[in-house]
């Protein structure tokens, strides 16, 4: 069934062992959503570009399948996200890659201040402020100049969004860290969770965020090392050592 089908009709999972993904990260983290309070890990089949968090290539699931249906596969856990504001109505909602919250469609910074542990860290003046797993740490927050960050990490990386003169490079917070932003824009903002739930945020909302008491659950065959000899192959930066060329001198014509 599509993401959006399974979203809709979350309950038949309830007695579910495993949830196999045909596609991108992005179908990932909506199949995680509904396998993370369950307890169900996820075996993913990558058709889309990165694939970071994706276990089998598409041309290789036919042969590797049933390796995994066999029950041969390690249980790899990831740390997650909580995300409790009245902007869901008391529901508490949970990411695997990050929170975002930030201006809307009006181009102005808007201005959040940020409590960390109960005490007043900053006043951000930025376009948005992403908090981040350590499996989010290759997505959004890469692309702002965020570290990478082993993913068996427990932690939370706060990163702001184009920020006027704000501890632009990030903090890295451990495990216990509880995060509080009050949005005070001069307009709604938007609260995205994981790129899909996008809510509008009204000024003087306040956004909570802490891991999350979920685990996501990833089936593997590889062994942990396996993610930093992939990083760089996933994002397109390995070169093998090429020849080098030389170079004729150039020659002074003679006078």
């Amino acid at each position: 069934m599509d993401a959006e089908a399974a979203e809709a009709d979350n309950a038949r999972f309830d007695d579910a062992d495993l949830i196999v993904t045909i596609g991108g990260d992005g179908t990932i983290l909506r199949a995680m959503h509904i396998a993370a309070p369950r307890r169900i890990p996820v075996l993913g089949l990558n058709m889309g570009r990165v694939g970071f968090m994706s276990e089998i290539d598409a041309d290789r699931a036919v042969d590797e399948l049933a390796w995994y249906l066999e029950g041969n596969a390690r249980v790899e856990e990831r740390a997650m996200l909580q995300v409790d504001s009245a902007v869901f109505r008391g529901v508490s909602q949970h990411a695997l890659n990050d929170v975002t919250i930030g201006r809307g469609s009006a181009p102005r910074i808007v201005n959040m201040p940020t409590q960390v542990n109960g005490v007043h860290l900053i006043t951000y003046r930025a376009d948005a402020l992403v908090m981040s797993t350590a499996t989010g740490s290759t997505g959004y927050s890469l692309a702002l100049g965020g570290p990478v960050i082993d993913p068996a990490m427990d932690c939370i990386l706060l990163k702001p969004v184009a920020a006027h003169m704000s501890l632009q490079g990030g903090l890295l917070l451990p495990s216990d860290t509880s995060i509080e932003i009050r949005f005070d824009g001069p307009e709604n903002g938007v609260l995205s969770v994981d790129g899909f739930v996008d809510r509008a945020v009204r000024p003087g909302q306040t956004i909570k965020v802490r891991l999350s008491p979920y685990r996501a659950r990833f089936l593997r065959r590889n062994p942990k090392t396996e993610f930093y000899g992939s990083l760089t192959r996933r994002l397109g930066m390995r070169q093998e050592s090429l020849p080098r060329r030389r170079r004729a001198r150039s020659r002074r014509p003679a006078r």
